[in-house]
C-alpha cells in the first residue's frame, strides 16, 4: 500500500475533473437516500390512514388533504347517465377503463366517484344494465385529493370523453353540474358486485421503492471513479 501511494502523482486538470465526479456522484447517491426516507414516510401514513375504521364522509371538508387515503362511506345517487372515461389498467395489469360518475348528495357538492375497471367490453354502459343501481347508494370507498397526473401523460379530451388525469373543474363542466367536491372518491371492492360492475379496490397507494439500488448504484460509480483515478495518476501507468 505505502509503494501505491509513493508512486500516486495526481495531476490538476485529471485531479479536478475526477473530485467533481465524484462529489456529483455522492451526491446523487445521498439524495437516493434521503428519497428513500420520505418515500417510506409517505407509505407508512397512507397505510395507518388506510388501516383505520370507515367513517361517515361529511358534508363539507376545510382540509381533504388530511382525508386523503382513508376510508369513508358516502351516500347518494349515482348519475350514471353521465359518466367518463379514464383509461387504466387493473390491478393485475389488464387493459381497461376507469368509469367515473358523478355521487348526488343531500347535503354537499356532488362528489366524483372512481367506480372501478372495466375491460373494454364492458366500456359501453348498455353492456352493464344489472350495475347501474337506481335510487341511492351507500358507497363504501377510498378519498383522493392527487390529481395523479405527471409530466408524460397525455392532455385530458373531454370533447371524446378521454381523461388521463382528474381535473376537478372541467369534468364538472363535463357532467354539466356546477361544481364538484375538491377531492374524489376511489370505490372499494364490492364483495357482491352486480354482473359486469365495475370492479372496485383500484387504489395503488403504496409509491415505488427503488432508491436503495439506485443509491448503491452511484456510490458504487463513486468508489470506481476513484480506483480509476488513482490507478491512471501512478507513475508509468499514466495514459
Amino acid at each position: 500500500m505505502l509503494a501505491l501511494l509513493r508512486d500516486f502523482r495526481p495531476r490538476p486538470w485529471p485531479s479536478a475533473i475526477a473530485g467533481i465526479g465524484v462529489l456529483v456522484l455522492l451526491c446523487l447517491g445521498t439524495w437516493q437516500v434521503a428519497r428513500l426516507f420520505e418515500k417510506r414516510e409517505i407509505n407508512g401514513l397512507r397505510a395507518s390512514r388506510l388501516a383505520t375504521a370507515e367513517a361517515p364522509l361529511p358534508a363539507a371538508l376545510p382540509d381533504p388533504a388530511s382525508w386523503e387515503f382513508r376510508r369513508v362511506v358516502a351516500t347518494g345517487r349515482l348519475r350514471h347517465e353521465r359518466e367518463l372515461y379514464l383509461p387504466c389498467r387493473s390491478q393485475r395489469g389488464n387493459e381497461g377503463t376507469c368509469v367515473l360518475v358523478p355521487l348526488m348528495r343531500a347535503e354537499g357538492l356532488p362528489v366524483l366517484v372512481n367506480r372501478g375497471w372495466v375491460p373494454p367490453a364492458r366500456k359501453d354502459p348498455a353492456r352493464r344494465p344489472a350495475a347501474q343501481a337506481e335510487g341511492e347508494v351507500r358507497l363504501a370507498a377510498v378519498l383522493r385529493v392527487s390529481s395523479q397526473r405527471t409530466r408524460f401523460m397525455p392532455d385530458n379530451d373531454p370533447g371524446r370523453n378521454v381523461w388521463f388525469s382528474y381535473d376537478l373543474p372541467a369534468m364538472a363542466a363535463a357532467l354539466g353540474v356546477p361544481a364538484l367536491a375538491p377531492y374524489y372518491l376511489e370505490a372499494a371492492l364490492d364483495p357482491a358486485p352486480a354482473e359486469g360492475a365495475p370492479l372496485g379496490g383500484q387504489t395503488r397507494f403504496q409509491l415505488p421503492d427503488n432508491h436503495l439500488g439506485y443509491a448503491f448504484t452511484w456510490y458504487a460509480l463513486a468508489i470506481a471513479l476513484a480506483v480509476i483515478f488513482f490507478l491512471s495518476q501512478r507513475d508509468g501507468k499514466r495514459s
